[in-house]
């Protein structure tokens, strides 16, 4: 996601630098644009999350997420698996790598000129250092190269007049920091505009000041009879370093108007305005999440169910996404849940209920057990729940009324013995293994609303229904052909069993689902539905 606003900041920044300012001969506000601009991208981006919340709608709203199945020799594979992310954070280090070794080799060779070649210092701290492996001057913060024979290299005084702009106007402080940036971000093209950019408005402010010494065509002549002799150091600023064509065009042209600063008059309120709704770019980048990502609905069944209207979605309406979806949220607990060691060489199998809330922030807070309604689970499986759910990261906060809004969340972890060694190909997959989950037709809302059609709670069991909304998980396998097979009870939540036989018989009944998809083609799997009965 920071890649994303990145992506967003600096595009938009450039875009205007393109459209408005790069012709002007503003030079000094150009380069004040290019590195505010590219540092406020930075921190823009990063800042976008951190920013503070409008207050919240007051309550708490309750969502039961799908059972998470853990198996005590899947875990282990699970946990000793080589993730692609890890992959990809390897190929990020390895390139941050590249370009600092890159940028100290530069660094270090221009060191060891210093150190073997005949200084001068000259007014204003600036060093001259003469050393005979230089064709063409150049400069480095206060340190400008000149060849040891410089006296034979024509138009000398215009070129050192060109350099001592780049060394007193603090152009390599510049330079450095791009380049520090690039190790960060190698992989993104913007930062290398950027670089282009402010390098190219180095050259610009170095010739305004250099060609004031000299007529301006004799000072283009200079700049053609350099364009071919110059040495390749990176870091450094060069006599002739942008394209040349550009640098004469910037040379003989006109002034521009004092009106024509009135165009960075015009940036400040298109930026602000761009902050603004850039503040909604989460919100935006969360709605073209696909279908597996998408948040998981509340499912809340009243007693009466025949009274109770099914819940409309609206556009203020959200409930909290973990980010990535739901896929990821699996891939989470199945990279981090270790299934706690056999007790008299055997392992427990049961499930924890874990709640937890989603505050405005998007931050987690109040992780505790949810209330058992069966027999509890031995201490060191209920610890180990509690753990994994508390180091979850940050979500995308949920909405109420169109303001955010703190979410109750409930998920059950379900721990079973030789979960995965015990599924042979041909069995249902977990949703886990899947590329794809699979899809109730029409999507969550449409299941919400058979739900709330087809679910009445019979009559000998409604005044023997616990209160607190209990929650009652129902796991089934969706086949390749998208039919309904096998539901079980996974947990009654402490409903009667006329309740348990009903819900069984309304989730055996639904249409074809959409079937998971695993290497592009569908497979079939285990889904778990949970549903809490409200108390009213």
């Amino acid at each position: 996601m920071f890649i994303l606003k990145l992506t967003i900041c600096w595009g938009f920044f450039a875009l205007l630098y393109a459209l408005l300012l790069r012709k002007e001969t503003f030079f000094r506000a150009n380069r004040l644009y290019l590195l505010g601009t590219l540092l406020g991208g930075v921190l823009l981006a990063a800042y976008s999350d951190l920013l503070p919340s409008p207050a919240p709608v007051a309550g708490l709203y309750t969502i039961a997420l799908p059972v998470i199945q853990v198996g005590a020799q899947q875990s282990a594979a699970v946990s000793s698996r080589f993730d692609s992310w890890d992959g990809l954070w390897v190929i990020y280090f390895i390139g941050v790598a590249c370009m600092l070794l890159r940028t100290g080799w530069g660094v270090a060779g221009l060191l060891k000129m210093v150190a073997t070649g005949s200084s001068q210092r000259t007014k204003g701290g600036v060093v001259l250092v003469r050393h005979a492996g230089i064709s063409t001057p150049f400069s480095f913060f206060k340190w400008i190269f000149i060849p040891a024979d410089s006296e034979e290299t024509p138009g000398i005084q215009h070129i050192l007049a060109h350099e001592y702009a780049h060394a007193r106007g603090w152009h390599s402080l510049d330079v450095m920091l791009v380049e520090l940036l690039i190790a960060a971000c190698w992989f993104h093209p913007l930062v290398y505009w950027y670089r282009r950019s402010l390098r190219t408005v180095h050259e610009y402010l170095a010739d305004a000041q250099a060609s004031g010494l000299i007529d301006k065509k004799q000072y283009g002549l200079l700049l053609i009879r350099q364009s071919q002799s110059v040495m390749p150091i990176a870091f450094a600023n060069h006599f002739f370093q942008s394209p040349l064509k550009q640098r004469l065009i910037m040379l003989m042209k006109q002034h521009s108007a004092p009106t024509r600063a009135l165009r960075y008059a015009l940036v400040l309120p298109l930026t602000a305005l761009f902050i603004v709704l850039f503040q909604k770019a989460p919100v935006m980048a969360q709605s073209v999440q696909t279908n597996k990502s998408a948040e998981v609905p509340t499912m809340i069944i009243a007693k009466e169910i025949s009274e109770a209207p099914a819940p409309e979605e609206t556009t203020c309406d959200k409930s909290p996404s973990f980010e990535g979806g739901m896929e990821a949220m699996f891939a989470f607990f199945g990279k981090n849940l270790v299934y706690p060691a056999a007790v008299d060489g055997k392992f427990s199998e049961g499930t924890v209920a874990v709640s937890f809330t989603v505050k405005e922030d998007g931050f987690i807070r109040d992780v505790h057990l949810s209330e058992a309604d069966g027999p509890r689970m031995p201490a060191a499986y209920e610890a180990e729940a509690l753990r994994v759910v508390s180091q979850l990261p940050r979500w995308t906060p949920g909405k109420k009324a169109c303001k955010p809004a703190a979410f109750e969340l409930c998920i059950p972890i379900r721990f079973k013995a030789g979960a995965q060694s015990t599924v042979s190909e041909e069995k249902p997959k977990d949703l886990m293994d899947v590329q794809e989950v699979p899809v109730f037709p029409g999507g969550d809302k449409a299941l919400m609303e058979y739900l709330f059609k087809s679910i009445t709670i019979p009559e000998a069991d409604k005044k023997t229904i616990p209160a607190g909304h209990p929650l009652v998980a129902i796991r089934f396998i969706v086949g390749q052909d998208g039919g309904v097979s096998g539901a079980e009870i996974v947990k009654d939540g402490g409903v009667g069993k006329a309740t348990q036989e009903h819900l069984l018989q309304v989730v055996q009944s639904m249409p074809r689902w959409t079937p998971a998809q695993k290497d592009g083609k569908a497979v079939s799997t285990y889904f778990t539905l949970p549903i809490r009965i409200a108390i009213d």
